[in-house]
């Protein structure tokens, strides 16, 4: 029973830190895409940095908000 306990924390703790890891990924690249609205011409070109920003940003701020340590 404990080694299933063990196996199910450790497979958890797993899950966390690929959650952080491509979460971590996802905000770098959200703020990648982000300085390319410095280099973008027009304004819907902007616009659509912005938003695609907006929704990397969201996922990956959610990816780390779920891989933080549980107490």
């Amino acid at each position: 029973m404990a080694d299933h306990q063990k196996t199910d924390e450790t497979q958890k703790l797993q899950e966390a830190q690929i959650n952080r890891a491509l979460g971590v990924f996802l905000l770098f690249f959200t703020v990648i895409v982000l300085i390319s609205i410095l280099f973008t011409t027009t304004t819907i070109g902007k616009l659509t940095n912005l938003s695609a920003a907006a929704v990397i940003g969201l996922v990956g701020g959610i990816l780390v908000y779920r891989g933080r340590p549980r107490r």
